[in-house]
């Protein structure tokens, strides 16, 4: 199981869920955090999904289930055309995902997408070589806090185009957050059908269920895993 934290946060928000799964998962570091050396604000989609690919390729050989929370449902449909022949199942836990060729910001906020690139644009320039919790042997990067990352994350992320382009037909599923105070309801239908799941998880638990209901989030991989 190959976990793919959302923004501001890193690898370690999955580490309740973890200790409660029943097969090996592997938990992963996007670009701009920890060791995974690059400017957050600038980090593309296909270089997220390479570094994906290379840690896990390094770790768990055989078949996959993804797994991306919130801003890392974006990457899942790459991630899965590049895996295409170990893939069992895509889970988007609160997961943001958009059509083949357009941004999440589509959807998210339609009426915004011109004020949010230039909002991006503003961060990019003054967050410039930046990372959220770099490890003490990263030299020449900036430091932000998660709250920073968290937006700055979001909006780099939702801001490029998805492909769907070479993903299998595997299960999708998507984990509803009931208490979910980031995305309401006709927002999760709406990126419910983006993703084209086939199969709705309901979870009493606020926006990210890693940190605040890890039990339950587990028991419903768990089952999707089985």
């Amino acid at each position: 199981m190959v976990l793919v934290h959302g923004a501001g946060n890193t690898a370690g928000v999955w580490a309740s869920v973890q200790a409660l799964l029943s097969c090996r998962s592997v938990a992963v570091n996007l670009p701009g955090r920890r060791d995974r050396v690059a400017g957050i604000a600038d980090v593309a989609l296909e270089d997220a999904v390479g570094s994906i690919i290379a840690d896990v390729d390094a770790l768990a050989p055989g078949p996959l289930v993804l797994v991306g929370h919130s801003a890392g449902g974006i990457l899942l449909p790459q991630l899965a055309a590049r895996w295409a022949d170990r893939l069992q199942h895509m889970v988007f836990v609160a997961g943001l995902c958009a059509p083949h060729g357009e941004k999440v910001v589509s959807t998210v906020r339609p009426h915004a997408v011109a004020e949010f690139a230039s909002r991006l644009a503003v961060l990019r320039e003054k967050f410039r070589d930046c990372m959220l919790d770099p490890a003490p042997t990263v030299a020449g990067m900036r430091a932000i806090d998660e709250a920073t990352a968290l937006g700055i994350d979001s909006l780099n992320y939702m801001d490029q185009p998805v492909s769907w382009e070479g993903v299998p037909a595997v299960p999708r599923t998507f984990v509803r957050c009931l208490r979910d105070r980031i995305q309401p309801r006709p927002l999760q239908e709406q990126l419910i059908s983006n993703c084209g799941a086939s199969r709705v998880v309901d979870l009493d638990s606020g926006h990210t269920p890693a940190l605040s209901a890890p039990k339950d989030l587990a028991r419903a991989l768990n089952s999707l895993a089985s």
